[in-house]
């Protein structure tokens, strides 16, 4: 409910520079998601000041960048952050203002004084919205517009309400007015920690869902493409007349902007509330120390796919009591360079929320490939899981009932299949208990397949309880529906904590 409420919010924020864009850009605040990823600010070298979408401007100027906002990071609005994203794996980075959920462009067209002029104000990203970063000497960077082939400027001697503007038109070696310090707010200011979970916690059961929906790099899969209505009408249905009792749904593979319409479809068949989090799978930006998130593929009709669906990743259904959630970077195999061929790795993500008042914590993950090029060896995938355990035990204030799971990529322990490393996961195993755990006496560490490949089946989905919990049911139908995943059903019984 509280996403809803900041779509709207964003929504209404966005209204105020939609009246000034071209028709086929009219829609371009619908329900502008959440960060996806690191915010950032940007701070001029040449004036010290932090740059600013200026969303109260009319016409022309709507969203406009000036480097005009002073002070600390610790006073920064929406107005001064931005998300990096990436529609080409890490080639260039987009930015996109948490005022109004729209991408930062290039105005090509423009002339005169306000040529090349930065706007926030693209629906989706094309070659007006993206930039090659590069690093500087001196650590900051310069941007330089894919659009025109220019550095990005900070119009220092201009005057008046296009005082330090931001405009692409820089043809030489970047000086000071066209570098900029990307200031990882998240980082720089920290996040608030988990809040204490309430005392004493009592004997409950839970019902969790984790599928991994394929919405987005398989086209194979029907859920490929889709919208977050259909999305969330299929995820919905997977849960059947039951809807009403899950208590977190783990979902690989989603869209940022599907989280809204999840979350209201959710709320629709449960009548109370939900509160979809969602966390980026990310790519390393070349020239840069930085990572931009994974845009999903468009949506649409069919030869026009137009319609931006957001960053690409993992999301965690909670009921709308959690208020603190934390997305987590995972150990990922960084990008590898064979002759003139460059590879490009998704770096993996996790992502925890909890229920103080219930002591109870959720969290999601999804592992690396293990193609090939991905992973190849199993190693990252084992530091992955070891850093999920962490996550899940060694930061986790005591108190806390964790279940957890996702698209591990990697099978069993004691699965019979020739896939490894199959000893990846064998510490999640020591330290809490796997849903199809013990269903098999002779292969206790092994489970039911949950997903059909090459022609044969493998277990890579999980959900892990505490050690102690009872594991009422666990249910995995051979029904992939629209993904190539089948889904993990469990009911658990977690003792008082």
């Amino acid at each position: 409910m509280r996403r809803l409420i900041c779509h709207l919010a964003a929504l209404c924020a966005a209204l105020f520079t939609v009246v000034a864009l071209p028709t086929a850009e009219a829609h371009a605040a619908d329900a502008s998601p959440l960060p996806g990823g690191h915010r950032f600010a940007l701070r001029s070298e040449a004036n010290g000041l932090f740059v600013s979408a200026e969303i109260n401007d009319p016409g022309t100027q709507a969203a406009k960048l000036r480097a005009r906002t002073a002070g600390g990071p610790e006073g920064l609005g929406s107005w001064e952050k931005f998300t990096l994203h990436s529609d080409d794996k890490g080639v260039t980075a987009a930015l996109r203002s948490e005022a109004n959920g729209l991408y930062v462009t290039t105005e090509v067209n423009y002339t005169g004084g306000h040529a090349g002029l930065l706007r926030a104000r693209g629906t989706a990203i094309g070659d007006w919205q993206k930039f090659h970063l590069e690093e500087q000497p001196n650590g900051n960077y310069a941007l330089k517009s894919k659009a025109n082939g220019l550095y990005v400027t900070a119009e220092i001697n201009d005057s008046g309400t296009d005082q330090a503007m931001l405009r692409a038109r820089g043809a030489t070696s970047p000086g000071s007015w066209e570098r900029f310090t990307l200031v990882d707010l998240d980082a720089t200011l920290g996040g608030v920690s988990r809040p204490a979970p309430a005392s004493p916690a009592t004997a409950e059961d839970f019902r969790v869902m984790s599928w991994n929906v394929c919405a987005n790099v398989n086209e194979t899969c029907g859920n490929y493409r889709v919208g977050g209505d259909v999305l969330g009408d299929r995820i919905v249905a997977r849960l059947g007349g039951a809807a009403a009792d899950y208590d977190a749904l783990f979902l690989q593979e989603i869209c940022e902007k599907h989280t809204g319409a999840i979350e209201a479809k959710l709320e629709a068949a449960t009548k109370t509330g939900w509160h979809v989090r969602f966390a980026p799978i990310q790519y390393a930006v070349d020239g840069s120390m930085l990572k931009a998130a994974r845009s999903c593929a468009k949506t649409g009709t069919v030869n026009a796919w137009t319609v931006d669906r957001g960053a690409y990743g993992i999301g965690l259904a909670v009921p709308d009591a959690s208020t603190w959630s934390k997305a987590y970077e995972l150990t990922s195999p960084p990008n590898q360079t064979v002759g003139t061929t460059v590879t490009r790795i998704e770096q993996r993500a996790a992502l925890c929320a909890t229920i103080p008042a219930r002591a109870l914590q959720f969290c999601t993950a999804h592992f690396s490939s293990g193609l090939a090029t991905d992973d190849a060896t199993g190693k990252y995938r084992q530091d992955q899981a070891n850093q999920l355990r962490d996550i899940v035990h060694a930061e986790t204030p005591a108190g806390y009932r964790t279940v957890f799971g996702g698209d591990f990529n990697v099978v069993p322990p004691d699965s019979t299949a020739p896939d490894g490393p199959k000893e990846a996961l064998a510490d999640l195993y020591a330290a809490d208990r796997e849903c199809d755990e013990g269903l098999w006496a002779d292969r206790p560490r092994d489970g039911r397949v949950t997903k059909p490949v090459d022609g044969r089946a493998i277990k890579i989905d999980y959900i892990f309880a505490p050690a102690t919990a009872q594991i009422v049911s666990c249910e995995v139908p051979a029904d992939a529906g629209s993904s190539d995943h089948y889904p993990v059903f469990a009911h658990l019984r977690l003792p008082s904590a």
